[in-house]
């Protein structure tokens, strides 16, 4: 999973809209939860939503769309030695930039092999909590 991916998209549309779950972001973008759980199983998020998005909001599309330049359209990138990180953060980063390619790549599909094992898990929640209120309410 890439940052061009459709869960890479629709992390970034988290950031965006100040959410932590996908249940919170359908709430802001008005998305059927299905809906969106389609787009992640599908791989593609819609063009014209992202393009919507990055107007209203003033968020770059390149930003968006594939996680590179500034968030904010206009802004221009601040330089790595200006971005100001926690210990744990730095001490992260020094340890990756001692690998080889390799090793990064390795440590790379784990930290998205976790984050999509993490998604997966709040899906099934919410999927339980679905199917709880609809027992509910039969």
């Amino acid at each position: 999973m890439g940052n061009k991916s459709a869960a890479a998209v629709l992390d970034r549309l988290h950031v965006v809209y100040g959410v932590k779950n996908d249940s919170q972001l359908c709430d802001a973008t008005d998305t059927p939860r299905a809906t969106l759980g389609n787009w992640r199983n599908r791989d593609s998020v819609p063009y014209q939503l992202c393009v919507s998005v990055a107007e209203s909001k003033g968020i770059s599309l390149d930003w968006l769309l594939t996680g590179e330049g500034a968030m904010q359209r206009g802004v221009l990138d601040t330089p790595q030695a200006e971005t100001v990180n926690s210990p744990k953060e730095e001490a992260i980063l020094e340890l990756f930039r001692s690998l080889d390619e390799s090793g990064q790549r390795d440590i790379q599909s784990a930290a998205e092999e976790k984050k999509r094992l993490k998604d997966m898990a709040q899906q099934l929640s919410e999927i339980t909590a679905m199917l709880l209120e609809n027992k509910r309410q039969a």
